[in-house]
């Protein structure tokens, strides 16, 4: 039975009713457009874009009190031409374009129906039967088993025909459609990765790891890949990393590279390890509303921890949540972040405070993508709070598996669908039933608030008590509301390592630490650091009546915070050599610059040569030594200081003033390696001057490199070189300067041959390309030469 229908998108439309000029401004914009996007969101007022007018016969069935209410199918036939969003098609340039041309699903949030008519909606889930005919040299790589397979009696087309029988919301449908080849995982059968042609090679090393990958998820969850099959596709011009759909990833063809490459093998694999932590929570269980998607970010996130710290140990684990944190804290310093949870839905909430608030409101079609991330960011934060809340890291994987198998109770019925909506209030019961705990009031502040705060924590020893008296000065962003709790604080005495519980109100706080050692002068003695291990401290220039070394504040990293600790720098220098915990290491090196001492340049020193230590942390010792040469007045601390360690580092055994041929086969001494090239060209003098023998030495490394003998490839490195000469380029030029713009400007014929080769025989990702354009802009912003890249444009593709 034939029905009309009408399509109705107001966001098409509701430009046209901003209002007078006067009122045309972003606010009133911003307002009417949020209007628009909810009067058309399912989830908000039941309400969609395509409006069907039932027969009056079938509405007086659908009516009747005497029958039964028949099941009604409606069938929506349409076609889509020239898409704008939706399905991304990518055809490349050149004779053989069409032939590694394909397309592939490019959605986010609640965009499905921008490819089909659907209710476009996390809570409407339901079975799925894909069709696709397809020319025959193209592949189709969708969401679901594949059934049927079909090929036509001329062969000049074939079919293909998936089914999804777990029930799935339309945003959770995708496919890719090229000429693709096909790599089978070889320890599952139902696991099959696709890339366009010529790129098999790279495929193979890219996904070799994910065999070590599953197990950690199976083992965790007790539960394999919750579709079944599972297929990952690599494609061009995707925007992000990948994207999700239901036993489907499309990831981005940047994410490939070969056993030759280093610094895209963390990355990847970190993606890779993200995206398949996605089919469980974010794919089969996703968020009651978009409200609740914090939830499932954050789950997803603790999943994806378990797999850092299997994969790349807990070092990087720790230390890549420590950054993530303080890009949360960077953020919310530049704008206020909403909360993660709007009890009310229709809720606005500003992005900015006074008179030129954005108005946000929790919709994927209103929030910025920025804020989308960082808002994912903070979700795996407070997660890892909750985990630590629960006490025991078991309880929460065994909220996990209670959430996952009551979602899997049924997978063709009714009550796995239902099951399978995760809400925030549905999250604190499961807890509450697995461990009887209620997080109530850790909800109010952490989730539905909003805010990041700082605290400043500093103390003084008294000596005839034996405790250090404790300031806790609390200081949280935009005004919100402060925290109240109890922060951990670990001492670092002579005798151990002790850990204190303190209470943090709204107010600045003063505490008393009991010292549980006693001061001892001229004894020698070894130190027993947290993890048992027991050290020899220089204490000769620390405080000899006081038997604290150092200290830690939120060791877990438990509070939403940034933390700063008022020490001496002999406390920060015995931290930095002496701890074990790479976060606060990583701190002391930042921290260090602020006491440009002789000391403090030793210390820093030692750390940069000291191979056990973490790679991370010798970067950061790296910087703060080249800052403190930029800042220090004495004139024998400059930067042949770096030099020399460098020469130590990487100089020819037969003479270490040559750098010696090309070697990564030890990766933490090839990134370390990369950061002194950086490091050693941002040495300045109080007048912001780089010398003449920064420059002649970055260019000898440029001009000299060797990678005949070395099994990686050294693109990455040739940029670290060129990045330090860009920062060599002086923004002014005066009779100090002219010297080191004339070594500056003879380095640029060898950017230009670079730039040149790289143009014929391209680096990886073009990187090379792109630093030598970097060094060239820089010359030409400052105006020491001519603007005549004619063919720059040329770049601009790439």
């Amino acid at each position: 039975m034939m029905s009309k229908m009408l399509s109705s998108h107001t966001t098409t439309r509701f430009t046209r009713s901003v209002g007078t000029p006067q009122n045309a401004n972003l606010i009133t914009f911003l307002t009417k457009y949020q209007g628009a996007i909810l009067k058309n969101d399912y989830d908000y007022k039941n309400q969609g874009e395509l409006k069907i007018d039932v027969p009056k016969e079938i509405q007086a069935k659908l009516s009747s009190p005497n029958t039964s209410r028949p099941n009604v199918k409606v069938r929506v036939e349409f076609s889509i031409e020239d898409p704008i969003c939706g399905i991304h098609f990518h055809i490349p340039d050149g004779p053989d374009g069409i032939k590694k041309a394909h397309l592939y699903t490019s959605q986010f949030a609640n965009s499905a129906r921008y490819c089909f008519p659907c209710i476009d909606s996390a809570s409407a889930r339901c079975h799925w039967q894909l069709e696709y005919s397809v020319n025959s040299e193209l592949t189709v790589v969708s969401s679901g088993e594949l059934k049927e397979y079909n090929l036509s009696s001329d062969e000049k087309h074939k079919s293909y025909v998936f089914n999804l029988a777990i029930p799935t919301a339309a945003t959770g449908i995708g496919f890719a459609i090229g000429n693709f080849e096909v790599v089978a995982e070889p320890t599952k059968n139902n696991v099959a990765y696709f890339c366009p042609k010529g790129l098999v090679p790279l495929l193979q090393h890219t996904t070799e790891f994910l065999q070590r990958v599953y197990p950690i998820y199976l083992d965790y969850m007790n539960m394999s890949l919750p579709f079944g099959d599972y297929k990952i596709v690599f494609v061009d011009e995707l925007l992000s990393d990948y994207q999700s759909f239901a036993s489907l990833t499309t990831a981005s063809i940047n994410l490939l590279h070969s056993a030759r490459i280093i610094d895209q093998t963390l990355h990847t694999r970190r993606a890779l390890g993200m995206a398949i932590a996605s089919q469980y929570f974010g794919v089969f269980i996703v968020p009651e509303s978009y409200n609740d998607t914090w939830l499932v970010v954050g789950i997803k996130n603790i999943l994806f921890l378990l797999f850092m710290k299997k994969i790349f140990g807990n070092n990087e684990c720790r230390f890549w949540v420590y950054q993530q944190m303080m890009k949360v804290y960077k953020a919310e310093c530049e704008q206020l972040l909403p909360p993660l949870h709007l009890k009310d839905k229709s809720q606005s909430y500003p992005l900015t405070s006074g008179n030129n608030a954005q108005i946000f409101h929790m919709d994927p079609m209103l929030t910025p993508p920025h804020v989308l991330e960082l808002m994912e960011l903070k979700s795996m934060l407070v997660m890892r709070i909750v985990e630590h809340r629960l006490g025991n890291k078991e309880l929460i994987q065994n909220v996990i598996k209670k959430l996952l198998s009551l979602a899997w109770i049924n997978p063709s019925g009714e009550s796995s669908s239902i099951n399978a909506l995760l809400s925030t209030q549905d999250f604190l019961k499961t807890i509450q039933v697995v461990s009887g705990k209620d997080l109530s009031d850790f909800m109010s502040r952490y989730v539905y608030q909003p805010g990041f705060c700082t605290l400043n924590f500093s103390f003084a020893f008294n000596r005839k008590r034996n405790v250090a008296d404790v300031t806790i000065r609390q200081k949280t962003l935009h005004d919100c509301e402060k925290y109240v709790g109890q922060l951990t604080v670990l001492v670092q005495e002579l005798d151990g390592s002790f850990s204190n519980l303190l209470q943090v109100e709204k107010t600045d706080v003063l505490q008393e630490l009991n010292c549980q050692s006693k001061s001892r002068r001229n004894k020698k003695k070894k130190i027993p650091l947290f993890t048992g291990e027991e050290v020899d401290i220089d204490l000769s220039h620390s405080d000899q009546d006081s038997p604290v070394i150092w200290l830690r504040v939120d060791p877990e990293m438990l509070w939403l915070s940034k933390t700063s600790v008022e020490m001496p720098d002999y406390m920060w220098q015995a931290m930095l050599l002496h701890e074990r915990d790479v976060v606060y290491q990583h701190m002391a090196a930042e921290v260090l610059p602020n006491f440009p001492s002789q000391g403090t340049i030793t210390t820093l020193s030692t750390v940069l040569l000291d191979e056990k230590c973490y790679y991370q942390v010798r970067k950061q010792a790296l910087h703060s030594l080249a800052k403190c040469i930029s800042i220090s007045g004495d004139p024998t601390v400059n930067e042949e200081v770096l030099i020399n360690l460098y020469r130590k580092l990487y100089g020819s055994v037969d003479n270490e003033k040559f750098t010696r041929m090309n070697d990564f086969s030890d990766f933490p001494l090839y990134f370390l390696q990369q950061e002194f090239m950086r490091a050693i060209g941002q040495i300045k003098d109080h007048a912001d001057y780089t010398t003449p023998r920064i420059v002649q030495f970055l260019y000898q490394q440029l001009y000299y490199n060797d990678n005949q003998r070395n099994d990686f490839d050294d693109s990455h490195m040739i940029v670290a070189i060129i990045d330090g000469l860009t920062c060599t380029v002086p923004h002014k030029v005066d009779y100090k300067m002219e010297q080191v713009l004339k070594h500056v400007k003879q380095v640029l014929p060898k950017i230009v041959c670079y730039l040149n080769i790289d143009k014929k025989m391209p680096s990886y990702q073009q990187i090379i390309s792109a630093a030598c354009l970097r060094f060239i802009s820089k010359l030409i912003q400052y105006g020491h030469i001519m603007d005549n890249l004619k063919d720059s444009s040329i770049f601009s593709a790439h």
